[in-house]
């Protein structure tokens, strides 16, 4: 099978999230549909899906990423990452995940896991490090930022493009090769990774500014709480 990755319509996007959404999370994880349509006509959210190259004529989707993110797609956030049952357990997820990084529109994004440490049971909490460790194996960064977000708490962690240099590699050169390039990537090249070092101040910064793009003040203040532990 040859897997085929390409940007969703906004009528896909409607039509996957309405039909697939709620078979892949349950009711406390799902936006309204008018809330996504909302995003949709803001410009502040798009799409991947990945296809077998080879039944795309005919549907063929093996799996989706739908994205939040600024006017100006410069902060991302993975919003929603799912296979259909019978494309799960195959690698599936580290390809589709790759084929994201090599998209020219793709800044890096924001990735939002649930917090291992408030698991009700040692089951929920497995799942959880599990999830984490998907992520980190294909290239993202587990940063120290929690995110509790309208009562969830949440560990953070940030994929970056494939196609820009690695973490901890010269900043400065990577800055000048990617001239006035702002929001998220360059934080990352400029800030968060300079002289091989993370800085989670930065990151934080730079997630309440994306946060602050989609959401209204006052609703960030009364639901959202971001904050780096003490050590």
């Amino acid at each position: 099978m040859k897997e085929l990755c390409k940007a969703l319509t906004p009528e896909e996007i409607m039509a996957v999230y309405d039909v697939w959404g709620p078979e892949h999370f349950p009711d406390s994880e799902l936006k309204p549909l008018s809330s996504v349509k909302m995003l949709l006509e803001r410009g502040q959210y798009s799409g991947y899906g990945l296809y077998d190259g080879s039944a795309a004529a005919e549907g063929g989707l093996l799996g989706y990423a739908l994205l939040m993110h600024d006017k100006d797609r410069e902060k991302m956030l993975l919003d929603y990452y799912a296979f259909m049952e019978e494309y799960r357990c195959r690698g599936l997820g580290s390809v589709f995940l790759h084929e994201i990084q090599k998209q020219k529109d793709f800044p890096g994004c924001f990735i939002e896991c649930e917090a291992p440490e408030t698991a009700d049971c040692a089951e929920q909490r497995e799942l959880r490090e599990r999830r984490i460790r998907f992520y980190e194996r294909n290239g993202a960064v587990l940063t120290q930022v929690r995110a509790q977000l309208f009562g969830v708490t949440y560990r953070m962690l940030v994929l970056s493009p494939l196609k820009e240099e690695l973490p901890g590699e010269n900043c400065e050169k990577t800055a000048c090769k990617n001239g006035g390039e702002t929001g998220l990537r360059e934080t990352l090249q400029k800030e968060a990774f300079c002289e091989g070092q993370f800085n989670q101040e930065a990151f934080l910064e730079a997630l309440r500014d994306f946060y602050l793009s989609i959401y209204p003040i006052s609703v960030f203040e009364k639901n959202f709480r971001l904050w780096i532990p003490e050590n």
